[in-house]
């Protein structure tokens, strides 16, 4: 009995210890840090973390995707601290006061947005549109003082463009660039790489198409009849050598020079937002184009999650990684661009993106009309899930930095009802093997596709039998100048199908330059967008802007009161006490704005038409002859620190924050001329003149 009993003994103490052994064990290897206080519930949590994939990049199908997985979660991460850090501020981003209409400003039958607004590139309708083009409404059709009506923008394929369509594109995109409209929206475009909703997840679908339909407005506020092309870059990846399709020349976006530097075509020399002379490009050192595979499984896909796709998914979220996501593919374009296309910052430098980004807002919205009823599209949004993005990619988070809207805004059916459509891409036959382009060509091996031709010198191995060269012929795998004709088809040679000698002798000659006709210059009146954004946004500017509020004040004044501290140039006469200075005004004020939130936008700029030319601003602005304190706050001025995204507003601040430290550098450096002119006395700390003069204390530093 005594030998069971101490059996028995041994056995439970073995049982007692051997969790410790394990533990131990557990340490040494580190799978867990301190075991003792682990719940079961974050066991189950690590056991689940454990079988989920790896959240750094390390199982991308290739380089290029990994390229692009981490610069898209580096953007992520960088995004999430900003917001960590704006949290710890607790600062929530206020919406400046003043204009009556950004998102709803009147209501309209079915509550839709962007019917009547403050700035034109708010706007969702032609109807919208037409007082900014100094247009009349005729029997519901906008028409233009020229008699032209203004019509949807009708996006096509750039190849497919005609020769008049495409100058006018080239052109109005100079003058945006001349008047520094382009370099204020490519400075947007700059800013979003972190903070927003543009990239790195769900957002980025509806905020580029947000931004898009704004560029394109402003181009059409240079030339009504300009719409943004589409650069279906299918058609060139389908090329031995991408680089030499008829793409990159000096007929459409130019080409570079040994250095990468567009220095030739319609946008030779443009200045970057970097400083650099000339737009950088690096063309096929990484990444590739689109390919057919790659479209059809974009609009194949059958759940919104991975369409707008969360690209950057943290530990904890239930979805996989998704390297087929719209986002990645559309990357390759970016890596195989290089230059400024490459990095997200400067990418709408090069005038490539907004080609680019067209076809997939193209493709995404095929994947729309394809995939989901109409009633859904401006429903369906991601989950919004913390785990699987930031919250300013959440549907309902804010689509920085475009005012009053949100994220979901973007999947709304005006785009496309009221603003623009898209021209169908290039298609061809067996038994109509034409593209409808002189710079297309038709490939009728397999299934018959459009491809686009190649420049003189470029590789055209394996298109020997198609019309593939532009202004030439593929002659041994090389584009060389020449007439290019198709050889007839027959089954059997005779002597009646023998080449006669003269044209066979001629075929041994040297080819001859073929002679490209130059293309009919186009009369047209371009000028500036008839919209000037320059607008106070408070009835007591003027008086602020006399006391100096303009320097001590930045962040506010710089924001709400833009004309009276110069931070841009107003078109109308500030000093006019009776003007309505805003083109929409007087349906403002039919709908009720003269009172309520939208007062004192309204006091300021609608005078005439809210009646009050005869409200003295004096009384409204001063107490006891001195003007009434800027309505500033701490919160307001990290908010504007942090959210304002214009630059001419954030080089105003630091202006006049240079000018601040400047004038009291000079107020110091007075003070110590003075102190040093006065006599000190031996037996005290401080300075001063006998006989009851002025004393002053002796500020030294260091002295007590």
């Amino acid at each position: 009995m005594k030998i069971l009993y101490l059996l028995f003994y041994v056995f439970v103490v073995l049982e007692a210890t051997e969790p410790h052994k394990r533990v131990a064990r557990r340490q040494a290897t580190g799978n867990i840090t301190n075991p003792f206080v682990q719940t079961r519930r974050e066991a189950m949590i690590r056991r689940r973390l454990a079988r989920e994939p790896p959240r750094d990049c390390s199982d991308a199908p290739d380089e290029n995707i990994k390229t692009t997985c981490l610069m898209i979660r580096a953007m992520d991460t960088q995004t999430r601290r900003r917001l960590a850090r704006q949290a710890m501020r607790n600062i929530i981003p206020q919406a400046p006061a003043g204009p009556p209409n950004w998102l709803q400003p009147i209501p309209v039958p079915g509550n839709t947005r962007g019917q009547t607004a403050y700035h034109p590139y708010d706007c969702m309708t032609i109807t919208c549109l037409c007082p900014f083009f100094a247009g009349r409404i005729v029997g519901g059709n906008c028409i233009l003082a020229n008699g032209q009506p203004l019509l949807m923008s009708y996006r096509k394929e750039y190849r497919m463009m005609t020769e008049d369509e495409r100058n006018r594109w080239h052109r109005a995109l100079n003058v945006l660039k001349r008047n520094g409209e382009y370099d204020r929206m490519s400075y947007q475009h700059f800013e979003v790489g972190v903070g927003s909703g543009a990239h790195s997840g769900p957002g980025f679908l509806p905020w580029h198409r947000e931004f898009l339909k704004r560029f394109e407005i402003a181009l059409r506020m240079v030339d009504p009849s300009v719409a943004i092309p589409y650069w279906d870059s299918v058609m060139d990846s389908y090329l031995p050598d991408p680089r030499d399709s008829i793409f990159f020349s000096d007929l459409f976006v130019g080409m570079p020079d040994w250095y990468g530097n567009v220095v030739s075509g319609p946008f030779a020399y443009w200045r970057t937002l970097d400083g650099r002379a000339a737009i950088l490009r690096a063309l096929g050192r990484e990444g590739q184009l689109f390919t057919e595979a790659q479209v059809n499984s974009i609009v194949s896909q059958n759940t919104i999650e991975n369409t707008m796709a969360f690209t950057a998914p943290q530990l904890g979220c239930p979805y996989p990684n998704n390297y087929g996501a719209i986002e990645y593919t559309h990357s390759n374009i970016h890596l195989f661009i290089g230059g400024d296309m490459k990095p997200p910052s400067t990418s709408s430098n090069d005038v490539i993106f907004w080609m680019h980004h067209s076809f997939v807002d193209y493709l995404w919205e095929l994947w729309r009309q394809l995939k989901q009823p109409r009633w859904y599209r401006e429903v369906a949004y991601s989950a919004d899930h913390g785990y699987c993005t930031n919250w300013l990619h959440f549907s309902y988070g804010p689509m920085r930095p475009f005012p009053y809207l949100m994220n979901r805004d973007g999947l709304s059916n005006s785009y496309t009802d009221q603003m623009y459509r898209y021209a169908p891409r290039a298609t061809c036959s067996l038994q109509n093997p034409n593209c409808g382009s002189p710079y297309l060509f038709c490939d009728t091996r397999g299934y018959p596709h459009c491809v686009a031709k190649i420049k003189i010198n470029g590789n055209c191995m394996g298109f020997e039998a198609y019309d593939s060269c532009y202004a030439g012929r593929c002659w041994y795998g090389r584009c060389v100048p020449g007439a290019w004709a198709r050889a007839a088809k027959t089954s059997e040679l005779n002597n009646e199908t023998m080449i006669p000698m003269e044209l066979f002798e001629a075929a041994l000659e040297e080819p001859k330059k073929a002679e490209i006709p130059l293309i009919k210059s186009i009369k047209v009146e371009f000028s500036t967008p008839l919209f000037n954004d320059c607008f106070n946004r408070h009835p007591c500017c003027t008086a602020w802007a006399e006391s100096g509020s303009c320097n001590s004040e930045p962040e506010y004044m710089g924001v709400y009161c833009a004309a009276s501290c110069h931070v841009c140039q107003p078109d109308y006469n500030i000093t006019n006490p009776c003007l309505d200075r805003h083109v929409n005004c007087r349906p403002w004020k039919e709908a009720g704005m003269c009172s309520g939130a939208s007062a004192d936008f309204m006091s300021e700029n609608c005078r005439e038409s809210c009646e009050k030319c005869e409200l003295d601003r004096e009384d409204q602005c001063t107490i006891d002859g001195k003007p009434v304190p800027v309505p500033s706050t701490e919160k307001l001025k990290e908010s504007i620190r942090d959210y304002s995204i214009e630059k001419k507003v954030k080089d105003a601040v630091a202006k006049a924050k240079l000018v601040r430290i400047s004038k009291k550098k000079q107020e110091i450096r007075n003070e110590m001329a003075e102190a040093k002119k006065i006599p000190m006395h031996k037996n005290s700390g401080t300075t001063g003149i006998e006989n009851g003069r002025h004393i002053v204390q002796n500020n030294v530093p260091g002295r007590r």
